[in-house]
């Protein structure tokens, strides 16, 4: 498959509904102190990207004409969460007992995020784990750590233990808390 522009923005507002919900009891999400909403832009581009960008006062996501292009929507919608990660990531870790923490735990925080979200919105633990798992081949994930970005493998395996934790009813900040303390800080 892949998606449209609308359709991702159509995912990204269900997302932030959830993670409103989960996370900021109810209220709108921020990013950089503006709220962030289900706007999407594409930009050119085969590489799978995204980034979280201010459109108009909001904050929304900017993603490569690849990224939707990917014909596995929930490998879509995961690369769409992990962005919207990245605006949550600090007020999440704070939730968590991590506040202030730098390093590979942002980038984790927000694949986790993005997963958990998944589940929350229907998919299953055996379905965000199969479509992550084929990084290699839809190229979301890099071989090698880059900048905080562990390797794909390891984003996959953290991911996996989140699963375990959670399916052993591991409250989802006490999972990322065990997952996120021990990773190397910057």
């Amino acid at each position: 498959m892949s998606m449209t522009t609308d359709q991702a923005g159509a995912f990204v507002t269900a997302a932030l509904s959830k993670i409103s919900e989960l996370f900021y009891a109810g209220a709108t999400p921020t990013a950089f102190d503006m709220p962030m909403v289900g706007k999407v832009i594409t930009e050119e581009g085969d590489q799978p990207n995204g980034n979280l960008t201010p459109i108009d006062d909001d904050m929304g996501l900017i993603v490569s004409e690849g990224l939707l292009a990917l014909h596995d929507d929930l490998t879509i919608k995961f690369a769409l969460g992990h962005e919207l990660g990245h605006g949550t990531s600090l007020h999440i870790l704070s939730q968590v007992g991590l506040e202030g923490i730098s390093g590979q735990a942002t980038e984790v925080i927000a694949d986790l995020s993005a997963a958990y979200i998944l589940v929350q919105l229907g998919s299953t633990w055996d379905a965000v784990i199969g479509s992550i798992s084929t990084w290699r081949d839809t190229d979301i994930f890099d071989a090698h750590a880059s900048g905080h970005h562990p390797p794909g493998d390891e984003r996959v395996a953290h991911v996996q233990a989140l699963q375990g934790l959670i399916e052993k009813k591991v409250a989802f900040k006490d999972a990322a808390y065990q997952i996120c303390n021990p990773l190397p800080r910057s």
